[in-house]
């Protein structure tokens, strides 16, 4: 009897579980740098996307409709700060895959980010992707919808 009740409790949250997975933003980061501090951001906004509840981490060329956050790092200019600081550009950009043009810019920030600063660099760039994702949601609902399959 316990078995079949454990059964039935199972079976109606499996599909409760399994949607909202679904139903996360497709988003894939590509980073463009050399330095180091470049590529540790890029690595940990991918582990925050992969954490994240409302997105899900995709690699660059899936062929599905996707948001790109195109990651763009340069270590310093003076020698004395090289290796400590870095500027990096997140681009943020809707991604189809058919259609007139391919992609669709959504914002831009930028931040200087250090290496004992990563985590908060990333938790500074989340909100911007949040905003992107509803803008479009907002102003072209038919191509946000494109981004949460049925």
């Amino acid at each position: 009897m316990k078995a079949s009740i454990l059964l039935l409790v199972l079976c109606l949250l499996v599909p409760t579980i399994a949607v909202p997975q679904s139903k996360k933003i497709p988003v894939a980061v590509d980073h463009d740098g050399q330095d180091s501090i470049g590529r540790a951001v890029a690595f940990a906004l991918k582990e925050a996307i992969r954490g994240s509840l409302g997105f899900v981490l995709v690699e660059t060329n899936v062929k599905i409709p996707r948001i790109i956050i195109v990651a763009q790092s340069v270590d310093a200019l003076v020698d004395s700060v090289k290796g400590r600081v870095s500027a990096i550009a997140f681009s943020i950009i809707y991604y189809r895959t058919n259609g007139p043009g391919v992609g669709i810019f959504l914002g831009i920030t930028v931040q200087s980010c250090g290496p004992d600063i990563i985590e908060i660099c990333v938790k500074q760039v989340l909100p911007h992707i949040d905003r992107a994702v509803d803008f479009l949601r907002r102003h072209d609902p038919d191509l946000w919808k494109t981004l949460r399959p049925e």
